[in-house]
């Protein structure tokens, strides 16, 4: 019997370790560089999840209460896993097109592009990046629909403004120096 206890103990450790970094990751979703180590939700949470419906069979003594914590942890887990499956299914598909560096180099302007989830237009996600070492962000300038209007130019107009010239006008995007945008593009997606 001890040996469950202290097995209950571990798995309820380590299931609520990675049920916060499953919740860790999003949070810090911003910080670019981290995302390839922190950012997987779907594999923290669910893990989490098993791990901490297995230290309540272990750990708990009562039938009831067993089976009915254990089936609410799977249950969180499985609704994880399709909320994760939801979001990432309708994602569109998004290829780096360009990448342009502010006059002193500490930001990078980087457009992306794919199709719409609906029809097959083109869009463009518009970001910042600053470049901070391991603590380096991303920041979003907006987005551009083609199906609405079309992104026609892009680039630094000086070095903290960013130009965007769209099919509607111009929009001039002012970054402090971290790269967080006064404003953003609203290109109808």
């Amino acid at each position: 019997m001890q040996k469950h206890r202290t097995a209950a103990l571990v798995l309820t450790i380590v299931g609520a370790l990675l049920c916060a970094l499953a919740i860790g990751g999003i949070v810090a979703y911003r910080f670019y560089l981290l995302r390839p180590w922190l950012f997987h939700p779907l594999l923290f949470g669910i893990t989490g999840g098993v791990a901490l419906a297995l230290a309540i069979v272990l750990g708990i003594r009562k039938p009831l209460l067993r089976w009915l914590g254990a089936s609410v942890c799977v249950l969180a887990a499985g609704t994880v896993a399709f909320a994760g499956w939801f979001a990432t299914a309708f994602q569109p598909d998004l290829t780096e097109q360009s990448r342009q560096q502010s006059a002193d180099g500490t930001l990078e302007l980087v457009v992306y592009t794919g199709t719409a989830f609906v029809a097959p237009d083109p869009v463009w996600e518009l970001r910042v990046l600053n470049r901070d070492g391991l603590l380096a962000q991303q920041f979003d300038l907006g987005c551009v629909n083609a199906d609405s209007q079309s992104l026609n130019a892009i680039g630094w107009s000086d070095q903290r403004t960013i130009r965007a010239v769209l099919s509607s006008g111009i929009v001039d995007i002012a970054v402090d120096g971290d790269g967080r945008p006064d404003r953003t593009v609203d290109g109808g997606c």
